[in-house]
């Protein structure tokens, strides 16, 4: 079977859970695939810059700013799914996305981002695309514009909790499969603390993972030198520090070493699900799919609370859920990491509830995906593929569903 993935560049998430999707379709199916990046491959440079560089941007030096704009537009009507303002930037891709799809033929196709589902819906009101569509929210909250987004055959969503919420946006039951966000599985083979710690060269004692991801998140030593505070001089704790590909942050760390506590400090691995395994308490930004796989390895979780209006969300939901306490600054770091180090109740009641609340979709999407039936493009094969006479006829039929959805309210 074939399968086209489309995902956006804006932040790591999208790209990430687009490849590791690819690598289990390959390797578990035998399916032949292909990633395409949609505002890449089919719209202008301004567009491009603006998910990825301008994103970056906004949600990192300019997050009031950022977190207003989410929080406007998560209010608007789903009435308004024709018309608001990311369908300027999808209906600059149907006229590639189109040709694409026809001269790949996919039986099915998997989006990481609202953008692709969006772009996807349009078509679908003028052009009947065979192809099973399957799409993953990634967050543990509903974004703005996935009510854009509602022609797509299944979308794939955290658990049952956020059904409500999809029914409430457009989508029928049948659509939302509550699979779990399909991230990287993290968590290892059964074996207790004590053994995985041995093997990792570290000592039997409350370990502390700091992990914080890239995109627009530079300088994550300045929380390890908050967390190093905080435990100096202790001998009852330790601190794994995963830089990822913030180098700077790497080098600062080993410049300043030794530290008033153990320390073991890296780069880019592809050890995470161990050493997530292998720790008591994550320190983390509450990206979703950072999440799921904090989720995967049992470990609660400690999150700094100035990001982005998403993530913002994305915390709330889990601390209702118990499994994460959040920091606004050293001082409720302290606090709370502390807490966590001296109870052990509190510990373990967090560990449980992570235990209940863990749910990583990418086996059952995958098996989705890979179930789709052959799809017939013998409808397609006549049709006028000129990117002008696809946009135009697509902006066509957005104009007829706008009018019909405002005056139903729906």
């Amino acid at each position: 079977m074939k399968v086209l993935i489309l995902s956006v560049t804006a932040g790591n998430g999208h790209n990430a859970c687009a490849q590791a999707m690819k690598t289990r379709l390959e390797t578990g199916y035998g399916a032949t695939v292909e990633v395409v990046d949609l505002l890449k491959s089919f719209s202008t440079r301004t567009n491009t810059w603006i998910a990825d560089k301008g994103y970056n941007l906004a949600a990192g030096k300019l997050q009031p700013f950022y977190n207003l704009f989410f929080n406007h537009y998560k209010k608007l009507k789903p009435c308004k799914r024709y018309s608001n303002s990311c369908q300027g930037t999808c209906v600059s891709t149907v006229g590639g996305l189109l040709k694409k799809i026809v001269e790949f033929q996919p039986d099915a196709i998997y989006c990481t981002h609202y953008d692709c589902a969006v772009a996807l819906t349009d078509l679908r009101l003028v052009y009947d695309i065979p192809a099973h569509i399957v799409c993953a929210n990634l967050d543990y909250v509903y974004s703005p514009f996935w009510e854009s987004g509602i022609g797509v055959d299944h979308l794939v969503i955290p658990n049952e909790d956020f059904i409500p919420e999809g029914l409430e946006k457009g989508y029928r039951a049948e659509q939302l499969l509550p699979y779990g966000l399909p991230a990287k599985q993290s968590r290892v083979a059964p074996q207790s603390k004590t053994e995985l710690r041995k093997e990792l060269g570290l000592a039997d004692k409350f370990t502390v993972l700091i992990m914080f991801g890239g995109g627009h998140w530079k300088g994550a030593h300045k929380f390890f030198r908050m967390v190093e505070r905080t435990l100096r001089g202790r001998d009852d704790a330790q601190i794994i520090m995963i830089n990822g590909r913030d180098e700077s942050s790497f080098r600062t760390i080993e410049r300043n070493k030794p530290y008033g506590v153990p320390v073991l400090n890296l780069g880019f691995t592809h050890e995470v699900p161990r050493y997530l395994s292998a720790a008591d308490v994550v320190i983390n930004k509450s990206g979703g799919t950072s999440i799921t796989e904090i989720l995967d390895a049992h470990a609660p979780m400690l999150i700094y609370e100035k990001t982005p209006a998403q993530e913002r969300y994305n915390l709330v939901y889990l601390k209702e859920k118990g499994v994460a306490l959040s920091f606004k600054n050293e001082k409720t770091l302290r606090t709370n990491l502390l807490k966590l180090l001296e109870d052990d109740d509190l510990r373990s009641r967090m560990e449980r509830c992570t235990e209940q609340l863990a749910r990583n979709g990418t086996d059952r999407t995958a098996e989705l995906i890979a179930s789709s039936p052959a799809a017939d493009y013998t409808g397609l094969s006549a049709v006028d593929l000129a990117p002008k006479t696809v946009k135009r006829n697509v902006k066509r039929a957005m104009k007829r569903a706008d009018k019909l959805s405002r005056k139903s309210g729906k």
